[in-house]
């Protein structure tokens, strides 16, 4: 079990559909924009990306990625977004995969018409950022507390 993800950042994460992510290697590094699902209970996102995608490429070698989850928001009062630490895994096991890929249609049905590599990114840490009840709020989660 986790260490509990505020409900502040939960919803944020919910009500966004769009992950910023950056994996890299000693030799190269790449970001990508994918579509995801929140995985509550496992405090993840499920994403879909070939393998052979540099991104994917980059991830298979190594796992360790960052990220940011934000709104397109013109008012500075109202900016919020997350950063955040992970790990990336593309799911090879038919049970975990069929349970992802349930969550994920779920929140983006159009998905089934193009098959494709399911992964996971289980959050280590995630810093939120919202200007909505006080400017430049931070909150720091992390999901080992020691």
């Amino acid at each position: 079990m986790h260490n509990p993800i505020p409900t502040h950042i939960l919803d944020f994460i919910q009500t966004n559909h769009v992950v910023n992510i950056a994996a890299h290697t000693e030799q190269d590094f790449w970001a990508a924009n994918c579509f995801y699902a929140f995985d509550q209970e496992n405090a993840r996102l499920i994403i879909l990306t070939a393998k052979k995608t540099r991104h994917a490429g980059l991830m298979l070698e190594n796992p360790h990625i960052v990220g940011t989850i934000c709104g397109q928001i013109e008012k500075i009062n109202e900016i919020e977004g997350v950063q955040f630490s992970a790990t990336a895994e593309c799911l090879e096991d038919k049970q975990a995969e069929k349970a992802a890929l349930q969550i994920y249609y779920q929140k983006h049905p159009l998905a089934r018409l193009k098959p494709s590599d399911v992964w996971v990114l289980s959050f280590n840490t995630i810093k939120h950022t919202g200007n909505k009840l006080m400017f430049a709020k931070k909150t720091i989660w992390e999901r080992n507390i020691i």
